[in-house]
């Protein structure tokens, strides 16, 4: 596909579902880096409604965009001229525009016009100053557009936010908004260039939202200086959170409404453990699947039923024997209304426990986070990123953690504040069946299709930065053998591609996007996985390769040496000597058996139900201890249901009165009475008989009152959760031995003071 921008080459760079249903394929220049997507059939859907109706921050934007507005013009252009916003939506911004003084026309193809209707401007016309705001992430024609804007004025100040320097691809930055529809380009400041010369225009940006395109000469730091001469506008606190919270909730009820039923067709259980499911609408990468198995694991077992997966715009996988509850997608823009939803949604089903799979968390409801790595603090990234500030708020907020590496763990204990210090358990990932050793046949298959011709190295996840992999293209480089090798190389932007190309010029690199069947097959065809990363959480890949019989070359770095043992060559992360060595010792018959062997064995230890059942079992011991932190004492009250409600009531009664006439202190003593062989309402209603009674009694003065729960459909795993926590069994009848048989509690001490045989 030819780049819209400048023409050149784009390749392949991702998918997503539009709308949530259209297969939509984006595609990247290798010059520019423009990303555009395939040709935008569904763009008359998708602007059905023109605004989105989660655009919480619109009047917010629009004023802050009209206080940049106003200052830019007075200082750089004629104030008493007439001015055009293009793609104007409801006219909030002229009409805030015109308030202020500037004459200011609207221009929409697709919104109707609210509040500017009788200043409808006309392309025909000349301008001063065209505005777009949040529009040319909209174009099909970027080109073609801009140049009719040109006839129409001599400059063009507009928003769209910039693809970050990470280069993200889709799944992977919120910006892409696949569930709109409606965001088919994304620019760089490199296609902002193209584009301005492409105009004759000079550009002046701020590199991540805002840009100027215009025929004047202005200052190279136009926005800096724009910013620090702006006066500080008077400011009462926004209501913008409060605002969308309600309208997250009313979209709530809304999409509640149209849950399937087989998704709510389990029953849910105490403890409650509500998971909100924001990674699957966020990315599409390792983590989703890490996710995604660990709930296929957990709806074969009991726990699944104490689980509520928050669905995020219908993004999570939909498996059968989990509860989903769907919710508004996740913005970072709007993230402390957010806080507030998932509160409403923890206290609306009685939430024990909250987890995330990516840092949202709510306002009280005890937390456990996930740590899958502390790669931007051990390395230095800017943490005052909203993604990272949301990470530190969970990591502050957390009651317990869950790291998926023993490294991740000592890590993360490094940047929780000295008075948070809570428990952090490692519980590594497994590896998905489908990586194993693929036969010959498959693996000439794969290479058929790709068009691979020589043995090859494979990269996975390629990348500069901590993932150092210029250090094997330049050891690659120094093996004068290099030209009888190609690469099989996953990951890696166009740009990077040109990059890893300029050091091995005469080896060929194929840049391929695989499925995981195909990746297996890749793996097990390899000469060796080349993973010289400076740091890993876990490091899927690792695990991925020895299950396929894949050797591996990387450097003992955080993680890696746990997950790789000794199945792996380990080199000095900076020493290009030591990485040629590696890739020539790596095609030693007895060194490739001798790696496949130790791999076979290491990746044994990774798997699936390990991971399930550690992560359980720390949310279980969680909810046990944030339930019971104020109690130091728990006791059973082991009843004969089977005896007649009077002589029940009697028993229960003679307890009580003594119960309160004894020096126990109550408030740190909590009772649990099985009921679990009677029906919980005949229980209720004896308990709540015997209650009324002691409270009228006028003998007995009751300061403190008895901290009672009756359990009556009590689950195998809330069992194993209460056990541990109670000091003994008050039996209030003798003939009780039932109880001891159903659940196992022989070893817990009997306390028969309360016997009415011993009363």
């Amino acid at each position: 596909m030819q780049c819209k921008i400048c023409g050149s080459t784009s390749h392949p760079f991702g998918q997503a579902a539009f709308l949530g249903k259209y297969a939509v394929s984006y595609y990247q220049c290798e010059s520019c880096r423009f990303v555009q997507t395939e040709d935008p059939y569904w763009l008359d859907e998708a602007y059905q409604d023109a605004i989105s109706g989660s655009d919480i921050g619109l009047v917010s934007r629009n004023l802050n965009l009209s206080n940049v507005a106003r200052f830019l013009i007075a200082k750089y252009f004629d104030a008493n001229g007439t001015f055009l916003d293009y793609g104007g939506g409801y006219g909030l911004f002229v009409r805030l525009m015109r308030d202020a003084g500037f004459d200011f026309n609207w221009f929409d193809q697709y919104c109707e016009n609210l509040f500017a209707q009788d200043f409808i401007g006309k392309l025909e016309n000349h301008y001063e100053l065209i505005t777009a705001f949040e529009l040319f992430e909209h174009l099909v024609n970027p080109i073609e557009t801009l140049q009719t804007l040109s006839k129409s004025a001599h400059s063009i100040f507009f928003s769209t936010s910039l693809l970050p320097a990470n280069n993200p691809p889709p799944g992977e930055w919120w910006y892409y908004a696949p569930h709109e529809g409606q965001h088919i380009a994304i620019y760089t400041y490199e296609s902002l260039v193209q584009l301005a010369q492409t105009l004759g225009y000079n550009l002046y940006s701020d590199r991540q939202s805002l840009h100027l395109l215009t025929q004047k000469t202005l200052p190279d730091d136009l926005f800096d200086t724009l910013f620090a001469e702006m006066p500080p506008a008077m400011q009462r606190e926004s209501l913008l959170n409060i605002d969308a919270n309600h309208v997250f909730m009313q979209r709530q009820q809304v999409v509640q409404e149209a849950i399937e039923p087989e998704t709510a067709a389990v029953e849910l259980e105490s403890p409650l453990i509500v998971i909100d499911g924001v990674f699957f609408q966020l990315y599409e990468t390792g983590i989703a699947r890490v996710w995604q198995s660990l709930l296929a694991e957990w709806a074969q077992q009991d726990f699944g039923r104490h689980i509520l997966v928050l669905d995020r715009a219908n993004t999570a996988p939909k498996i059968e024997g989990i509860t989903y509850q769907q919710i508004p997608e996740f913005n970072y823009q709007t993230i402390d209304a957010d806080r507030d939803l998932l509160q409403t949604v923890c206290d609306d089903v009685g939430a024990d426990i909250f987890m995330s799979t990516y840092y949202t968390t709510p306002r009280s409801t005890p937390s456990v986070f996930m740590a899958y790595d502390m790669i931007p603090e051990m390395l230095g990234a800017d943490l005052s990123q909203p993604m990272w500030v949301a990470k530190h708020t969970a990591i502050q907020q957390a009651v317990a953690a869950i790291s998926i590496s023993e490294n991740t763990a000592k890590d993360l204990a490094t940047v929780i504040s000295a008075d948070r210090h809570y428990p952090i358990t490692a519980a590594r990932c497994g590896v998905n069946p489908i990586f194993h050793p693929a036969s010959p046949e498959a693996i000439l298959q794969f290479k058929a299709k790709f068009g691979i011709q020589k043995p090859y190295f494979m990269l996975v996840g390629a990348g500069l930065g901590y993932k150092n992999s210029q250090l094997f293209f330049q050891a690659l480089n120094q093996l004068p053998s290099r030209q009888a090798f190609a690469v099989v190389c996953t990951g890696p932007s166009s740009a990077l591609l040109k990059e890893f190309q300029a050091w091995i010029p005469d080896v060929t690199i194929h840049a391929v996007r695989l499925s995981d069947a195909e990746l297996a097959t890749a793996y097990s065809g390899a000469i060796a996985l080349a993973y010289p990363s400076k740091y890993e959480g876990f490091g899927l890949p690792l695990v991925e390769a020895m299950a396929a019989a894949c050797p591996i070359i990387t450097c003992a770095n955080a993680s890696i040496p746990e997950v790789a043992g000794d199945a792996a060559i380990y080199v000095n992360d900076s020493d290009i000597s030591e990485m040629a060595d590696a890739l020539l010792e790596v095609q030693k018959p007895s060194t490739r058996a001798r790696l496949i062997e130790r791999g076979l064995k290491q990746v044994q230890q990774f798997n699936w139900p390990d991971m399930a059942s550690t992560i359980q079992t720390v949310l279980l011991n969680t909810a046990t201890t944030q339930a019971t932190k104020a109690i130091t004492a728990n006791h059973l009250l082991q009843i004969n249901w089977q005896q007649s409600e009077e002589t029940i009531a009697n028993e229960l009664g003679h307890f009580l009165s003594h119960l309160l006439s004894s020096s126990t202190n109550l408030t740190e003593t909590k009772f649990f009475i099985d009921a679990t062989t009677i029906d919980a309402e005949t229980a209720d209603a004896i308990v709540s008989f015997v209650a009324m009674n002691l409270m009228m009694d006028d003998r007995l003065t009751m300061t403190e009152e008895p901290n009672l729960e009756l359990l009556s459909r009590v689950t195998n795993i809330q069992w194993q959760m209460l056990k541990p926590t109670l000091k003994s069994r008050i039996q209030l009848s003798p003939t009780i031995a039932h109880s001891i048989a159903n659940h196992d509690l022989g070893d817990i001490p009997i306390d028969n003071q309360y016997c009415i045989a011993n009363v």
